[in-house]
């Protein structure tokens, strides 16, 4: 347990690069990135826009997360809040595995 955790901060601190919830907003506003983004098809609301490295958007994806490949850049759409992002269940699963 304590070493997936740890993995997962070292993971967060070089794979995911910078809050962009308001960028998206901005985009989706002007028409560059699709409106379906805000509330996927899995029904779940995305609540932060994350800029991520390419590694971690594939597999973010194949757990099944929101992701935006646009524009020359991945943003991960995550649909929790309020706790660090390693903590979040998506970024251990993807520790665990690795």
């Amino acid at each position: 347990m304590y070493e997936t955790q740890e993995r997962a901060k070292q993971i967060t601190d070089i794979h995911v690069l910078w809050g962009q919830s308001t960028v998206i907003e901005e985009l989706i506003q002007a028409g560059k990135i699709d409106e379906e983004y805000i509330y996927p098809f899995n029904g779940d609301e995305v609540l932060e826009w994350w800029l991520v490295t390419p590694w971690l958007a594939e597999r973010l994806k194949e757990q099944g997360e929101v992701i935006i490949d646009e524009l020359g850049c991945r943003w991960w759409g995550r649909q929790s809040s309020g706790q660090a992002i390693y903590m979040d269940g998506v970024i251990q699963e993807i520790c665990g595995e690795n």
